[in-house]
């Protein structure tokens, strides 16, 4: 084999500080090697791990394992010992076959292997494959581990048979039917619409139902994209002579959303938990010569065997109750302990000596937390009548099915009564009562309408009616219910049919007057169902969502082009002919894959909420975009099943925006809108937030002890995956102190919520959460809590994060009556967060981790941040499993990793040792900014290992982690050209650590962005300073104009605190070495250090903003300069509304003066200021205008000369300082002396 070098070491650089490392060692066109390399931390280590191959066909390739290098686990592991290898099916992905493997490292429950090498060899290469178009490039690059071969394999996934588009012209009438069975529409029904409908050739008329014949669609994958519509039999009395006459009617058989499917040899109901009713179109065409499909005699036998009864089905099923608020399983009213339910069945014309089957299904349940015993038994008539078949005992929330049968029931021709009887002795017994079917054997009798099927199958059948004949009276074979069938029945009442072996025969008798008639259709106008069931259409980007949304989103359209808005209503006319079935999304997606031009689309946004109430049965459904829920071990709700066309993998990237209404998708347009084209660019850009649960709770209640420190572990390895030019701020919960409280686990640790408020406020790129949570709530300890309205805290625009949040539910966006914590911050408007990917359901501790690190492998792949659209990182972790589908993300797919791309070139610092008090610089270059760039450089001292004791049920254990080091310089240097240079100062406060320190640097101008970093600085102590004096400390106006005790500040802006030392600041945030502020108000005291920067190419001075709404700021600030030398300063400020114009602190000095004198005054606003001078008698000597001031506190110069220049003599005078702009005026009167 050929050895590809480049490729090797490209992704072994990224990739070799892993736990867990995958890499290609080597590869030609038949071939593939892949090594993978565990070094196992935490038990998600030891996860089976899953890795996506490209293939060359659809053949099964040939793949060899070899493990090596057999290590002891190092913690109890809990994982279930497989094969080593586990194959998926092959399936299409974007026009790729790929094969999905799933590689366990374990050899048994001690031991693990350390490296697995599979080699595979390729079969059956097609030559005619296509090479990847953008699209399917920039989705399946980081997906498919062998992209490099697999992007040349692309097949045809054109598909060019021919699909039904409904061209036709003419008129469409729409209407819904509840329930299976028999119909009729009249002239009368057509007339009250329009006369002239009517006047059609009735032959003509067409009538068309679902491709399920009202039924909804299964959720099963690679299925053809069935046609929109399936015409349906009908039977037109009346339309021989070409004319709709008053007494002709159109009759059909439909089907309702439920009813009973014929599945092999049994009649399978099927209950739809989407819509209550089916949609059914009639259609008129303008061709007249056109015919429709209409109901044909069978043929039949002329004898069989004589059957005088047939099994007549019926099914109750009341949907009252969804027990878990989630999946697809409704029941109705619970039978509790001693009690019974009371069955009323209308059986008429029940066969004397018949069978009567009875089925019940039951979902256990406790009205207490424990485990209940029920015990269900069936009775007839009376509740304490004899059992019918055996009681059903059964203990938990499980589901058991009560079948009992009988032949021996005295049934009545009408009314008959069943009980359902709890008998347990548990009072806390509440089992639910899902459904009841029973099946009986019902005597043939004319004129009676019903549907049953035969007794007897494989062979001729000879039904017997009993009754008068009547000629009105039908007989149809609706076992193919699209095609339906008239069987003739003779005048004795005999009809002779043949039954077949591959299925159940399924009848309905009917009297064509005593059937339903149709009332309310309606005309639907410029209807061709083909907006978007069209060949002709091409976009990367498409947005689903209600027609009332669709002109809100057109700067969002624009914004993604080429995209398309396509309407929930328009999907549901063109794939699943009206009816409410969120399965047609699949099938209109699978329609943009297969049928509309390339490149295809690769990113779908779901703009609206969802919900597991499809039909509204609580009252309280918020459902605008549905979502598929899943009935499994733990029900979930995914939208991965709304893409996943051809296998187990989403065959597009998803994101939903849970809108409620029009102000909502306002709102996140405009946030979207922002974040691309108004962000705030600066070093926020440069930082990920690593947040780990605590160790010590709630553990082992919650899990093992290893389960507690696998939180911080994992965290510990994402930072190993983070490039080091960004900043790893780790905001451990073991870093903060506990403090009582009266919630469920009696603590909080409110310094770790600041230290995250403050950390989202002052700006990251990339949050990430790794603990136990819900969906309002991260951590026991309260962290953050939508309860205790810590959202409302987060104040954070144009700098708006990605968050991770692994843990469980934090994205339970389907329950109505909860709002969870992912929805909240996505919909917070141009705040909070720009996209949020997380959970909707609990997920285990392994499946949590292991998906998070594969995110951040993905996000920092080949040590560089990806380029990719978020949407396309989530789907790297889209495996198939159930666990991978509770990861949602909210938001725009289409977004990016808000990090630069760019890297700074030859970056040098001098000298390569820094000694402390002493001036460092350092040098580096770039190629996109040219002028007037601002560039911003911290430098951090080396970071500390720690290791932090705990206390769980009186045994002590420990945890050890590393930390990032303190902050020794934060500034801002200027950038005009393609090299810059600037200054650093060193603190004395280092850690003196043998460990190196690092440099990282953000640049940036109005549009572009680099960083880069220095590693491996070594710091060292410097000497003595011989300074003893503290930093200076004063205050500004946000324009940079002075501020002391006394003067006024604009309501809405921030008090400037500048702190100037000449030997520099210490910003190391060591205890006793902070910036703090004391609020001598309220006695609150503020630690500020993080938010000092220095000035522009400064290494003396610098400032932060301290933002208050009070009226009265009365602070002391506290600071330290690099040697360790404090000062404090207090200051009274007074703020005022710049809504009104407002003077203050109007003074001149010297007065009296001799010679000169200066008039000094404070203003709120802009303004236009002169002062007029006037004798004692009031004559005006001179004017002295100052234009266009701005607000802040001014001085104007007076040299004592009058209007004429000359001097003017000693006495007493009268000034008048006056300002002015368009909303208002201020003036100030005052008096001055010359002697």
């Amino acid at each position: 084999m050929i050895i590809k070098n480049i490729l090797q070491a490209f992704i072994f650089l990224s990739l070799s500080h892993a736990s867990v490392s995958k890499k290609i060692v080597d590869y030609d066109s038949n071939n593939l090697v892949i090594q993978v390399n565990i070094d196992a931390i935490t038990e998600a280590d030891l996860a089976p791990l899953n890795i996506l191959i490209g293939l060359p066909s659809k053949t099964r390739p040939i793949i060899n394992l070899e493990k090596t290098i057999l290590s002891d686990i190092p913690f109890t592991s809990r994982h279930l010992i497989s094969n080593g290898l586990e194959e998926s099916p092959i399936q299409k992905l974007q026009g790729v076959y790929v094969l999905p493997l799933n590689i366990s490292p374990l050899k048994d429950n001690n031991k693990y292997y350390k490296k697995i090498l599979i080699e595979i060899q390729f079969e059956n290469i097609n030559n005619e494959n296509l090479l990847a178009d953008k699209n399917q490039n920039e989705f399946l690059k980081n997906r498919i581990i062998n992209w490099i071969q697999a992007k040349k394999w692309i097949t045809n996934n054109k598909n060019n048979s021919k699909r039904s588009q409904m061209n036709l012209s003419g008129t469409w009438l729409k209407f819904f039917i509840d329930k299976d069975g028999m119909y009729s529409i009249g002239k009368n029904e057509l007339d009250n619409i329009d006369p002239n409908l009517s006047l059609k050739n009735p032959k003509s008329y067409s009538l068309f139902m679902s491709s399920e014949l009202g039924r909804p669609r299964t959720n099963d994958v690679n299925q053809e994209i069935p046609p929109n519509f399936k015409e349906v039999n009908i039977l037109f009395i009346g339309e021989s002579d070409g004319i709709f006459n008053n007494n002709d009617k159109i009759i059909f058989y439909g089907r309702g959303p439920s009813g009973f499917n014929a599945i092999n040899n049994e009649l399978i109901w099927n209950q739809n938990i989407y819509y209550n009713l089916s949609n059914c179109w009639l259609f008129i065409p303008d061709d007249e010569s056109l015919r429709g499909k209409r109901v044909k005699n069978s043929v039949q036998p002329e004898s069989g065997t004589i059957i005088d009864y047939g099994l007549n089905k019926i099914h109750l099923e009341t949907d009252i109750l969804n027990l878990e608020a989630s999946g697809t399983e409704w029941v109705s009213n619970s039978i509790n302990s001693g009690n019974s339910q009371t069955i009323i069945l209308n059986l008429p014309s029940p066969k004397i000596g018949g069978t009567l089957n009875f089925n019940s299904r039951f979902r256990g349940a406790s009205a207490s937390s424990g485990i209940a015993f029920h015990s269900i038994s069936l009775h007839f008539g009376n509740e304490n009548n004899t059992i019918i078949g055996n009681t059903i005992n059964w203990s938990g929330n499980a589901a058991r099915i009560l079948s009992s049968s009988s032949n021996d029931l005295p049934l009545v021709d009408g009314i008959n009564f069943f009980y359902l009887k709890n008998s347990s002795g548990d009072n806390n017994s509440t089992p639910f009562l899902d459904y009841t079917e029973i099946q009986y054997d019902r005597k043939l009798i004319v004129n009676e309408n019903f549907s049953f099927k035969s007794p007897i199958k494989n062979q001729n059948t000879r039904f017997s009616f009993t009754g008068v004949y009547d000629s009105n009276f039908l007989l149809w074979d609706i076992t193919n219910p699209e095609n339906a069938q008239n069987l003739v029945i003779e005048n004795n009442g005999f009809c002779s049919v043949n039954t077949s072996s591959d299925t159940v025969s399924h009848f309905i008798s009917f009297n064509i007057n005593d059937i339903d008639n149709i009332t309310e259709l309606q005309i639907i106008e410029d209807e061709n169902f083909s907006r978007l069931r069209n060949t002709n259409l091409s976009a990367d980007y498409i947005i689903i969502g209600p027609e009332e949304f669709r002109n809100l989103t057109d700067d969002l359209i624009n914004l993604r082009n080429p995209a398309i808005y396509a309407s929930l209503e328009d999907i549901y006319n063109e794939f699943s002919a009206g009816n409410k079935d969120p399965i047609s999304i699949r099938t209109f997606i699978q329609w943009t894959q297969e049928m509309w031009e390339t490149p295809r689309a690769n990113c779908l946004l779901l703009l609206g909420d969802g919900g597991y109430d499809y039909r509204n049965i609580t009252g309280q459904s918020s459902i605008v975009v549905p979502t598929v829920q899943v009935q499994s071990y733990r029900s979930y709700a995914t939208d991965d099943l709304l893409v996943t066309i051809y296998g187990n993998l989403p065959e597009i990237a998803t994101g939903r925006f849970p809108a409620k209404n029009s102000n909502e998708v306002i709102n996140f347009v405009n946030k979207i809108l922002d974040i691309e084209n108004n962000s705030i660019l600066g070093p926020w850009r440069q930082k990920v937030t690593l947040i780990a649960d605590d160790a010590a709770r709630p553990e082992p209640n919650h899990g093992s002890i290893s389960t507690g420190k696998s939180h911080t572990l994992n965290s510990e390895q994402l930072a190993e995956l983070i490039p080091s030019k960004i900043y790893t701020e780790k905001l451990y919960m073991m870093e903060f102190p506990e403090v009582g409280d009266a919630s469920a686990y009696g603590v909080v640790k409110p310094d770790a919520t600041q230290a995250l408020i403050n950390s989202i406020n002052y700006g990251t790129a990339l949050i990430s959460y790794i603990g136990h949570g819900s969906p309002t709530q991260l951590a026991q300890e309260k962290l953050l809590a939508l309860e205790r309205g810590d959202i409302n805290k987060i104040n954070n625009t144009g700098k708006l994060p990605i968050w991770i949040v692994g843990t469980c539910s934090f994205g339970h966006f389907d329950d109505p009556l909860t709002e969870s914590f992912a929805e909240e911050l996505i919909r917070s408007p141009s705040n909070a967060a720009s996209a949020v990917i997380s959970t909707t359901r609990p997920i285990s501790v392994v499946g949590n981790e292991r998906y998070t690190y594969d995110l951040f492998d993905n996000i920092f792949q080949n040590g560089q941040i990806s380029d990719a659209k978020i949407g396309f990182i989530v789907q790297s972790i889209k495996d198939g499993s159930n666990e991978s589908q509770y990861f949602h993300l909210f938001g725009d797919p289409a977004l990016k990793i808000p990090m630069p791309k760019n890297s700074i070139n030859n970056l040098l610092i001098n000298p390569d040792t820094l000694l402390t008090l002493e001036i460092g610089s350092f040098i580096g270059s770039q190629e996109l900014i040219s002028e007037n760039g601002e560039g911003y450089i911290i430098l951090y001292d080396a970071e500390k290992q720690v290791t932090r004791e705990y206390q769980i049920m009186s045994e002590t254990y420990s945890l050890s982690y590393s930390l990032s080091g303190p902050t020794l310089f934060r500034g801002k240097f200027s950038v005009d050209g393609e090299t810059f240079s600037g200054q650093v100062r060193i603190p004395k406060d280092i850690s003196y650590s043998n460990n190196s320190s690092k440099m990282i640097i953000y640049i940036n101008d109005n549009s572009n962005e680099l960083l880069g970093s220095i590693d491996n600085i070594i710091l060292k102590g410097g000497l003595e300073s011989n300074d003893i004096s503290g930093p200076i400390i004063s205050f500004e106006t946000i324009e940079g104009q002075r501020l002391e005790s006394g003067d006024h500040l604009s309501y809405n802006d921030p008090l400037i605190i500048r702190i100037s030392d000449p030997i520099g600041i210490n910003l190391t945030d060591e205890l006793g070495h902070e910036i703090l502020i004391t609020n001598q108000v309220n006695n609150i005291v503020s630690n500020y250090t993080n938010q000092f920067i220095y000035d522009q190419n400064s290494i003396t001075t610098g400032t932060f903003p301290y933002a208050t709404s009070d009226a009265r700021i009365e602070l002391i600030v506290k600071a330290w300069d690099s040697a360790n030398n404090q000062s404090n300063k207090e200051v009274v400020i007074f703020t005022q509304s710049n809504e009104t114009l407002k003077l203050n602190n109007v003074y001149n000095f010297p007065n009296p003066f001799s010679k000169s004198t200066d008039f000094t005054f404070e203003i709120n606003n802009s303004a236009n200021v002169k002062i007029d001078i006037f004798t004692i008698g009031g004559r005006k000597i001179k004017t002295i205008s100052l234009p266009n001031t701005s607000s802040g506190y001014h001085n104007i110069s007076w040299d004592g000369f009058d209007q004429f220049g000359g001097n003017i003599a000693k006495g007493v005078y009268i000034y008048k300082l006056k300002a002015t702009n368009q909303n208002s005026s201020s003036s100030h009167i005052g008096r001055c002396a010359k002697y």
